[in-house]
């Protein structure tokens, strides 16, 4: 619907549901998140810079009855009476003559509340936005409804206003503290308030200056009364006299306007309160000298307003995301995709153009050596260059570790490290200006997280595809990892701080193999030729994180604790560093320079690394202390084996072995270590060629082959980790070939292996290794949704078992019919508090010292209940602390004979009572996020895009109409358990908007930036039917249905590569959207497809069929703007009739 000129989404009686989070998006530093009851936390850059208090989640939704807004109005009746009215109070919740209700703007930059209250013919609503001008912005306006004249008086404003410069941690643990430093001063010649500290709040001896304040104004009312305190509310309340302050101090400050209003039949009155924080005496000056100088302040808010739209609308369009079809919900959940994916990844700031004062920034932090060696060359660059005209260029020049540097970099803006009230572990941070206020070129991000996001990106800026393959093989180690955190100026990881419970050191798996994946095969879809012209490049690196695996005898022994962190060498890096520059976090070569590999040693090693942890039949043994795709899986680091990962090693190995096999005879410069590593491993391999159709390793023989694969990688990090690398001898690419294809007949033999009965695939495994370490043991663990989506993106997978399994999973307990979608795994039931914790009573008295302590009432192990009930002692968590437990009594002399003789017999009963050897993690133990019942649509995204695969491979090969018919319907099936699809009220929220995950007490939680988006903007491009294969585009709708096409002629307004707006006419039957930001309008077409392209010049060409050629596919992705438009006629029985 429209609302004050612009398209909403509006959700009636909004407060009969379940309260749900929103995150409202910003073309600036500006954050907010808000509740659908109105709490709220919003201000700038990280919760640092918060307005209100940043607080989680279930404390926002309680945060409306004491912070943020607050209206109220005494009406005059026409009787003489006053009636006090209170908008979005409990009050008037149940009230019949009340309606409520809730609209969000598609661009996702404004909020609306809205209360109608019938008997008083008065409608108020108020607006959240904002702009960088501005700040934050909330404009509230009453209408009158009815027939004649209303008189009132309002009070409205901001409560719990913070002031500027107490950190977040201060106010978790001292808010008392910091309200005695507050300080409120109202300017009365402007109505501005001024929220500050008087000072930093230190427990030093020393003086400290905090010289910035937070800022709150009004535009609107007449004569407005402004009050600082909460007092006024009440007095408002009684309709006593309101009196205003000047200074307000050692308390919680508030910024609230009473004023009298007197509004028309059908008129309306509107004004604005405008916040902003972390301002210095020279902006507030500024600010108070504008307020003084008369004028409209209202125009001059508005048109930020309209500005700060403007702004996002040109950068969700610079990655595709405006479409206009006869889907609305469709369209705008593909643009909070692209808007999402674009904060939480960073999008690139002009087409490929990158400035070259900002590249000099960027090589002076990476590497000042190399900075100073090319100071004249870097100058004599133009302003912007072209990224690969860059490339170009440095090769020119020589220099290898250039080279590198320009293929890192990458000019991208918007990016955030993210988080939010609901996800309270991850602290978010914005940098998207710097300090004179231009554009800041930065990115951070959890590599697991930020790579994704530019798979997504890519799909727009596919010349960009070289850069992240290189920023991506960069940061990872001469042990074939990735570390936790990519940032512009290179890699970081983590270090265990031992007061946090949430730091921990290790490596991810499959996210890896996946992603990295990803972007090779998109390389070779763009731009053919190209990946293999990189392969014996010598400008890729190692990233020198300073963690080391342990032996593998050691990992064996205890798979949970497998990782040492190397002080001396972190010691050496920050020396390195210190230096050189950021590179100093790279693997030396010799003389402080870094060591240099090519792009083929960068890719084999993480795959020999995988391979090297190949439990035969079982697949990736997860020794790496952290888990993979799922963290609430985190107690699977350690004794789980990955089918997860198998499948997709299974993939890159298939990729990898077809780029190699058309080099022929040619060799590779690889290090002489990473060649020993792959020799053994292939020898090893093959003496264990698993014969066709054979069954499954004995436990025996699979001990056997681990400690064989495991040796291997542990000689090869003994050597790697004392010397480093220490050269490199040619490596015949038909040996890697060859080893492929070996690795691949394991990999397949397992992956049949882990074929359940049903067709679905087992995703995880527990090793056991036996005592006498000579069998190793496999137990699968229940089916999980992540092992389907694998084993479909795997290519193991054909189309027509994609479909049996596609019925199999629909009738899986995965599948939770209420949200027509899937679980991560099936629902259990936990048991009752009292049900748990039960010692059977033969159990207990068959160890002897369990008996001796019952008979003895000694209760620090064990004792018996009110009702006769054996329970282990209440502060046993776990083995460790019961073993510590047993400790503690064997000090005593009476005990300590009994704990040594049964010891092991006790710790086994423990284990049989509480299983902890089947713990995954806290996936099994909570009720949101990714627990119990929990749909996590990230993963239901990834199941969507991997059929969308299958669909589309069959649609182009050979496959019968049948299995084809049978793939698109069911990826229709999975698609309309998506939020977008669904109502309100089945959604939990606004249905447009990506959310984390729907738990079965509640609707859709944890909004915006969730993995999903990047799943659903790929998932968007294959249902328009844009493929890209050989370097060239075609355009083939086989999934798309036919209600996406528009039944009345419309403007589609898009922004050209210029970033100027632009609009063409969309005749009815058509529908239109954009690709590499070119717009592409489908028409109907009674005969076959047909394409028209029109050039930059305005002239065009039509030709048949729905393929570009090579020339124009090319200067698509160029974004050069030799392309105005492409028109496509698609035969009408090619849409779905859906």
């Amino acid at each position: 619907m429209t609302l004050e000129g612009e398209t909403c989404y509006r959700i009636a009686a909004y407060h009969r549901m379940r309260p749900f989070l929103m995150s409202i998006a910003s073309d600036t530093d500006l954050w907010m998140f808000v509740t659908s009851g109105g709490g709220l936390t919003a201000g700038r850059r990280d919760p640092d810079g918060a307005l209100f208090p940043y607080e989680t989640v279930d404390k926002l939704h309680d945060a409306h009855h004491h912070t943020g807004p607050i209206t109220l109005l005494r009406v005059a009746g026409a009787d003489g009476h006053t009636v006090l009215w209170e908008p979005f109070s409990a009050a008037g919740a149940d009230d019949p003559g009340v309606e409520r209700n809730l609209y969000k703007n598609v661009i996702g930059n404004r909020l609306v509340f809205e209360e109608i209250h019938r008997r008083l013919k008065l409608a108020f609503r108020y607006r959240w936005s904002g702009s960088d001008a501005c700040g934050l912005v909330r404009t509230a306006s009453l209408e009158n409804l009815g027939s004649r004249a209303v008189s009132l008086t309002v009070l409205d404003g901001l409560r719990n206003v913070l002031p500027y410069g107490a950190p977040l941690a201060l106010y978790e643990h001292s808010s008392g503290l910091v309200d005695a430093y507050k300080r409120t001063d109202l300017d009365t010649a402007t109505g501005l308030g001024i929220f500050s500290l008087t000072a930093r709040i230190t427990d030093r001896a020393e003086a400290a200056e905090e010289l910035r304040a937070n800022t709150v104004w009004c535009h609107g009312p007449d004569a407005p009364t402004v009050c600082l305190s909460l007092d006024a509310v009440q007095a408002f309340r009684r309709g006593e006299p309101v009196s205003g302050e000047t200074v307000f101090t050692g308390r919680r400050g508030n910024y609230l306007v009473v004023s009298p209003l007197e509004i028309e039949p059908r008129g309306r009155a509107t004004w604005h309160i405008v916040a902003d924080v972390a301002q210095s005496h020279v902006q507030i000056a500024a600010l108070r000298s504008r307020l003084l100088a008369g004028g409209d302040p209202g125009a001059w808010i508005e048109q930020s307003l309209d500005q700060a739209s403007e702004n996002l609308l040109r950068n969700v369009a610079s990655a595709d995301g405006l479409q206009l079809t006869g889907h609305p919900e469709a369209t705008v959940h593909h643009f909070a995709n692209v808007l999402f994916n674009n904060m939480r990844g960073g999008v690139f700031a002009r087409n490929y153009d990158v400035p070259t004062a900002d590249l000099i920034a960027f090589l002076r932090t990476r590497n000042r050596a190399v900075a100073a060696r090319h100071q004249a060359a870097l100058a004599s660059l133009p302003a912007q260059i072209a990224a690969p005209e860059l490339i170009v260029a440095a090769e020119k020049w020589g220099d290898a570790d250039l080279v590198r540097l320009c293929h890192e970099y990458l000019p991208i803006y918007f990016g955030r490290r993210h988080g939010d009230p609901s996800r309270p572990w991850n602290r978010f941070a914005i940098h998207v200006k710097n300090p004179d206020g231009s554009m800041a070129l930065s990115y951070e991000g959890n590599w697991r997280d930020i790579f994704q996001n530019w798979e997504a990106l890519c799909a727009s800026f596919p010349r960009f595809l070289p850069n992240l393959i290189a920023k991506f093989v960069n940061a990872s180690t001469v042990d074939g990892f990735n570390p936790y955190r990519i940032t512009r100026d290179g890699v970081d990881w983590e270090v265990v701080d031992p007061h946090d419970p949430w730091s921990y050191i290790g490596y991810w798996g499959d996210h890896q193999i996946v992603y990295l994946l990803r972007f090779l095969e998109a390389l070779e879809r763009y731009s053919p030729g190209a990946l293999q012209g990189l392969l014996a490049r010598e400008i890729f690196c190692y990233a020198d994180v300073p963690y080391r695996l342990k032996p593998y005898q050691e990992i064996v022994a205890n798979p949970r604790a497998t990782i040492r962190y190397d002080t001396e060498l972190a010691a050496r890096i920050e020396r390195r560093v210190a230096a050189i520059g950021t590179d100093g976090k790279l693997l030396p070569g010799g003389e402080g320079s870094v060591y240099h590999v090519n792009l083929l040693e960068k890719l084999l090693v993480p795959a020999l690394s995988k391979l090297s942890n190949l439990v035969p039949d079982g697949g990736i043994w997860m020794n790496t202390q952290r888990p993979e795709w799922n963290d609430a899986n985190n107690a699977l680091a350690g004794n789980g084996v990955s089918v997860v990962t198998l499948l997709y090693l299974r993939r890159y190995l298939g990729f990898v072995e077809r780029v190699l096999e058309g080099l022929g005879e040619t060799r590779s410069a690889t290090s002489t270590e990473v060649v020993a590593w792959l020799r053994r491993l292939h020898t090893v391999l093959a003496e264990h060629r698993p014969a066709p159709g054979s069954a499954a390793l004995d436990g025996g023989t699979r001990k056997r082959l681990l400690d064989a694969l495991g040796g291997a990688f542990s000689a090869y990090r003994d050597q790697v980790y004392a010397n480093g690398l220490g050269g490199k001898q040619e490596l015949p690419v038909a040996e890697v070939v060859a080893f492929c294809r070996c690795a691949l007949e394991h990999v397949d033999h397992a992956i049949r292996a882990n074929r359940r009965a049903d067709g679905l695939y087992h995703s995880y495994n527990l090793l056991a290794i036996t005592n006498d370490r000579r069998q190793a043991l496999l137990q699968p663990l229940q089916e999980m949704l992540e092992g389907q989506v694998a084993a479909l993106a795997s290519g193991v997978v054909e189309p027509p078992e994609a479909v049996r399994m596609l019925a199999s999973l629909f009738k899986s307990r995965l599948y939770r019919a209420d949200q027509k979608s899937f679980l991560l795994y099936p629902e259990k039931k936990l048991p009752e508090f009292l049900e748990r914790n039960v010692v059977p009573d033969e159990r207990a008295v068959s160890v002897p010292l369990l008996r001796e302590l019952l008979e003895a009432q000694e209760p620090s192990i064990i004792a018996r209940d009110a009702l006769g009930v054996c329970r282990f002692q209440g502060d046993l968590g776990n083995a460790p602390d019961l073993a510590a437990a047993l400790d503690r009594l064997a000090q005593h002399e009476r005990w300590r004979e009994p704990v040594a003789r049964d010891r092991q017999a006790v710790l086994d009963v423990f284990e049989a009572v509480f299983q902890h050897h089947a713990f995954t993690g806290r996936s099994g133990t909570m009720y949101a996020y990714e627990g119990l019942g929990c749909v996590y649509w990230h993963m239901v995204s990834k199941l969507l895009l991997a059929v969308q695969e299958i669909a589309l491979q069959a649609a182009r090969g050979d496959q019968p109409a049948a299995v084809c018919e049978a793939l698109a319907l069911g990826y229709q099936r999975i698609r309309a358990g998506l939020g977008f699809e669904k109502t309100v009220a089945e959604y939990g929220a606004f249905p447009t908007d990506p959310y984390s995950h729907t738990p079965p007490h509640a609707g859709a939680q944890q909004p915006g930036m969730t993995g999903q988006v990047k799943e659903g903007i790929l998932a968007r491009f294959g249902e328009l039917g844009v493929q890209v294969e050989g370097g060239i585009v075609s355009f083939r709708p086989v999934l798309l249905g036919r209600s996406e096409i528009v039944s009345e002629a419309r403007a589609y307004r898009f922004y050209d590569l210029e970033g100027e707006l632009r609009s063409l006419d969309v005749p009815p039957g058509a529908l239109a959207f954009s690709f590499c930001q070119t717009p592409v309008v489908y028409e109907p077409s009674r005969g076959e497809a047909w394409i028209r392209v029109t050039a930059g010049d305005g002239t065009s060409t039509t030709h048949a069929g729905d393929q570009l050629d090579p020339n124009t596919s090319q200067a698509l992705f160029a974004r050069q703007g030799g392309i105005s438009r492409i028109d496509v006629g698609v035969p009408e029985g090619a849409l779905r009739g859906l």
